[in-house]
């Protein structure tokens, strides 16, 4: 499966699931500047060829069980 990132390319951190315990999570870090850069994402990727097409592979292989979006701000001390 390609990166579905890659030809709308945000500040990716990563990809995160859990080496221990609970094994149906995993997690997508992508850091954007404000919330209308998000939406512009959002509405981008639906409209990608491949981000569509690795959509349409997760659903298929039933890798996406339920999606949650959560909004962080970055700590500065």
């Amino acid at each position: 499966m390609a990166h579905h990132h890659s030809p709308l390319r945000r500040d990716l951190a990563g990809y995160w699931m859990p080496h221990e315990g609970t094994n149906n999570i995993a997690f997508a870090l992508i850091s954007f500047g404000n919330l209308a850069a998000y939406e512009n994402y959002r509405a981008r990727l639906r409209s990608d060829a491949e981000g569509l097409a690795n959509f349409d592979f997760a659903e298929e292989n039933k890798f996406i069980l339920a999606e949650q979006r959560t909004f962080l701000r970055k700590v500065t001390l």
